[in-house]
């Protein structure tokens, strides 16, 4: 009885190895099959995502192409310097009839011409120009206009490096008001609002009472005054300079190294090496470049908070600072106009001359003609 249990055993055992063997084949089959399956789904999903990629860019180059073209181009150019003349007329309005309210129209123009210019400069490599410190100046109004706002320490802080460094650098980088080009326009912006919003701020009662007195009574110290304007203020310099340099030579140093086409404010400075710049950036040796930039500029910085003080106590002098920077910015786009349009309008004045001189043979032999024909008829 035993052996025949066993026996049956051994044949169910056998059945179940066999069975087992079976399955696994058919499972490593399916295995395979699915993988297979598996495989060519992905590289159905790959060719899709090429395809559509491919789509994409081809798109893209039309639409590229279609924007370059001389009409599309001149229209932007037009749409550009209407909408550039109409923010100036808007702004001046503003300033003059609700100079409360210029703080909504420059957070309003600064979202969308932020937005914008980061597209394009990201495309162009420009975009570590976005670092610089009249962004951070940005920054830091915009915290003291909508987050900050009840504190007199931050807005002293805040008229000081907007009508100082910031302002300043409209004469440094020779930012000019070309109309057509939105890129000028909110090069000009972005250091130009900033202080006319700061301004409005400080002389708002005054506008409004069209009260304007020559100096205003002196509430502060000599130590108050020296440090809301020119020490504090500095040290926010300081402090976005450190962050900068952190950025640049630490966070993005290998980035920038295997990528000389990324544009920075010390590579546009150094580009040029007979430009003023790149002597005085490399008046310690290439290798004190970023050095001797950081110092260079903390003492640009220095220099322009010292007529600070002045600024803050005086509406009158505030307002003919600002309007003679403004007055630099517009001899810069008129300067930029006639260099650009210089050989066209020549052309055109050439042109006309020689139509003119084309036309007078022509008009001399009509004309003896005519005599002659009076003559004969005498």
């Amino acid at each position: 009885m035993v052996g025949d249990i066993d026996t049956v055993n051994y044949k169910d055992l056998m059945s179940l190895n066999s069975l087992n063997s079976v399955l696994g084949e058919n499972i490593k089959s399916s295995k395979l099959s699915f993988k297979e399956s598996s495989s060519a789904n992905r590289r159905k999903l790959e060719l899709a995502r090429e395809e559509l990629k491919t789509r994409i860019l081809e798109r893209r180059e039309r639409i590229k192409a279609k924007m370059e073209e001389p009409g599309v181009v001149m229209t932007i150019d037009k749409v550009s310097f209407v909408s550039g003349i109409l923010i100036l007329m808007v702004t001046e309005f503003v300033l003059l009839m609700s100079p409360q309210d210029l703080d909504v129209l420059y957070a309003s123009l600064l979202f969308p011409l932020m937005l914008m210019r980061y597209y394009v400069y990201r495309k162009d490599k420009y975009h570590y120009f976005m670092y610089d410190f009249c962004y951070f100046a940005q920054v830091v109004l915009l915290v003291n206009l909508y987050i900050i706002s009840d504190s007199p320490w931050l807005m002293r802080i805040n008229f000081a490096m907007t009508n100082g460094p910031l302002v300043m650098a409209v004469v440094l980088w020779r930012n000019s008001l070309v109309f057509h080009s939105v890129d000028k326009m909110t090069s000009s912006f972005i250091h130009m609002l900033p202080p006319l919003v700061t301004f409005s701020q400080r002389w708002n009662q005054h506008l409004f009472e069209r009260k304007f007195p020559v100096i205003e009574p002196l509430t502060d110290n000599a130590l108050t005054i020296v440090l809301d304007f020119i020490v504090y203020p500095l040290l926010f310099y300081v402090l976005w300079q450190a962050l900068y340099l952190f950025k640049t030579e630490v966070i993005s140093r290998r980035k920038l190294e295997h990528d000389p086409e990324i544009m920075t404010s010390l590579r546009w400075l150094t580009k040029n090496r007979k430009s003023v710049s790149y002597k005085v950036i490399n008046v310690f040796g290439e290798a004190h470049q970023t050095a001797a930039f950081a110092l260079f500029q903390c003492i640009y910085t220095l220099i322009t908070l010292l007529i600070i003080p002045l600024l803050w106590h005086s509406v009158l002098f505030h307002a003919l600072y600002l309007a003679a920077i403004f007055l630099v910015a517009l001899v810069n786009g008129a300067s930029y106009y006639f260099s650009v349009f210089a050989t066209r309008y020549m052309d055109q004045l050439s042109a006309k001359s020689t139509r003119t001189e084309k036309a007078q043979p022509k008009a001399i032999v009509s004309k003896d003609k005519k005599m002659g024909t009076q003559g004969a008829s005498s």
